[in-house]
């Protein structure tokens, strides 16, 4: 009789032991969603094109924090405004996370101006795109160099190798035609920004010509429908030349 009381003690402490650490079990993953807040979401606001004074009104309200990890120097962009973001506008996070912020610099970066004489065209215009700078005018001189630069201006006036300039600033190059006429294939720049058709157009020394605009609100975003004189492998022109491009807004502005 003295062994079947023991038995139930013993059965009776387990079971208490067994519910005990139960309620323990329950009780630890009540405070964990408790302190990680479980299901307790965000939604990240979209911080592009928010002016940089504009941030922490934003972040008090939505109980987050920003780091800003960097800035790039974009002319079609207003200063100070939020490029890119991580993570992603409207991704779910937990209260105070740190959201990254890529900016459009608030000031103008300078360069130095790197030493393109002799290049090939092909080469001073890759050159002075890596460095910051645009391609302006080309104009072709008689020279035994063909299409070597011989020498670089701004606004009319020569700059020197190392001299300072800001990012974005717009180069003139004087490069060698040859000691006769020579032609190039007009490329065809149907769909092309005009950035992108200015890159094509120098690095085969040629220039753009008029620039018509229609229904365009951002032109850094627009696109050429049309040309003249048209792209083909059977058109050429003269080096120096000027390419008439016609846009309009067909691609969509992300900005």
């Amino acid at each position: 009789m003295l062994e079947i009381i023991k038995d139930k003690k013993l059965y009776i402490h387990l079971l208490l032991a067994i519910i005990t650490l139960v309620f323990l079990f329950l009780g630890w993953l009540k405070y964990l969603n408790y302190y990680t807040m479980h299901d307790q979401y965000i939604k990240v606001p979209d911080f592009n094109n928010m002016l940089i004074t504009q941030l922490d009104s934003v972040v008090e309200v939505n109980n987050i924090r920003y780091v800003i990890i960097d800035s790039i120097f974009d002319r079609s962009r207003v200063k100070g405004i939020v490029v890119n973001q991580d993570p992603e506008p409207f991704t779910d996070v937990k209260k105070n996370r740190r959201i990254y912020l890529t900016i459009n610099s608030l000031q103008t970066r300078k360069i130095i101006f790197p030493d393109i004489y002799d290049l090939s065209l092909r080469q001073a215009v890759r050159k002075l795109k890596n460095t910051g700078l645009e391609i302006g005018e080309l104009e072709y001189c008689a020279n035994i160099a063909i299409n070597k630069v011989l020498n670089y201006k701004i606004n009319g006036n020569e700059i020197e190798i190392g001299q300072e300039l800001y990012i974005g600033t717009i180069v003139d190059l004087v490069v060698g035609k040859g000691l006769s006429a020579e032609n190039v294939i007009v490329p065809n720049l149907i769909g092309l920004t005009r950035m992108e058709a200015n890159i094509i157009l120098k690095s085969i020394s040629l220039n753009i010509g008029s620039e018509i605009f229609t229904s365009v609100e951002d032109s850094s975003s627009a696109v050429i429908y049309k040309q003249f004189p048209i792209g083909n492998d059977y058109n050429a022109s003269n080096i120096g030349s000027a390419i008439d491009l016609f846009f309009n807004q067909s691609k969509i502005n992300t900005l």
